[in-house]
């Protein structure tokens, strides 16, 4: 199973901290990680994460969301505002299909947003899979509490020995600058490369490609990148 971290962005009410703690050590998790609390972190917190208070004790408190999730392979992010499928940067996958990443080693961390805002359009142009947890149109949104409880429910379900390695941060960072300057090459347009690049970033996300596939990948748009870069006008 990866190492998880369960991201807490700004949350503003001190009775959420310690009831994530309390959640997370229900179903096995250590490592949270809060950017920017908007409340002290005081014994109400501790209080509600009851027998969970070494979680609260071990926690880690950073400045911004790009410091809580350095070095983690996948980012995970999590929302209860949908839009119409023109909206690529919205589009999500229910928690169900996250099981598939117990099969996997490397390092994982899911983003939960502020109780009144959620997580930004910014924030989630980060993540590489958007997670919405189906509920009743007549309120779709859920406490933020009761989100990470029924993810980790869903993560703890199916805890098998990991036997294949995530694709690290780098190699998909390096996979997604092939691909920007492949989309300079055959002069896409300017205005439709961000949302592109975007549409790329999360396929890599919910495929959940391996070290080994990515290896492969990048392969491939090495050898593309170089023969469109050596046909280009330019070279002629």
């Amino acid at each position: 199973m990866p190492h998880i971290r369960v991201v807490l962005v700004e949350p503003l009410y001190e009775i959420n901290i310690g009831l994530t703690c309390r959640v997370m050590k229900n179903f096995g998790f250590k490592d949270l990680c809060i950017v920017r609390p908007r409340t002290p972190i005081s014994d109400v917190a501790r209080m509600f994460a009851v027998k969970a208070v070494d979680i609260l004790d071990s926690l880690s408190i950073v400045n911004n969301i790009e410091e809580a999730i350095k070095g983690f392979d996948l980012k995970i992010g999590t929302t209860g505002k949908l839009a119409g499928p023109r909206n690529v940067l919205r589009t999500v996958v229910p928690p169900w299909h996250l099981h598939e990443i117990l099969k996997y080693k490397g390092k994982v961390a899911l983003l939960f947003g502020r109780e009144d805002i959620g997580l930004t359009n910014e924030e989630l142009s980060l993540c590489d899979i958007v997670v919405n947890i189906p509920a009743s149109d007549e309120y779709p949104v859920m406490n933020v509490t009761h989100a990470i409880a029924i993810i980790l429910y869903e993560l703890s379900k199916m805890r098998i020995k990991p036997k294949i390695r995530l694709a690290s941060e780098r190699l998909r960072d390096v996979a997604l600058n092939y691909f920007m300057e492949i989309l300079n090459l055959i002069e896409f347009p300017q205005e439709k490369r961000g949302k592109a690049c975007l549409v790329f970033k999360r396929l890599l996300g919910k495929s959940l490609i391996s070290r080994k596939e990515m290896h492969m990948l990048l392969a491939f748009l090495h050898r593309v990148h170089l023969r469109l870069k050596n046909n280009s006008p330019e070279k002629s």
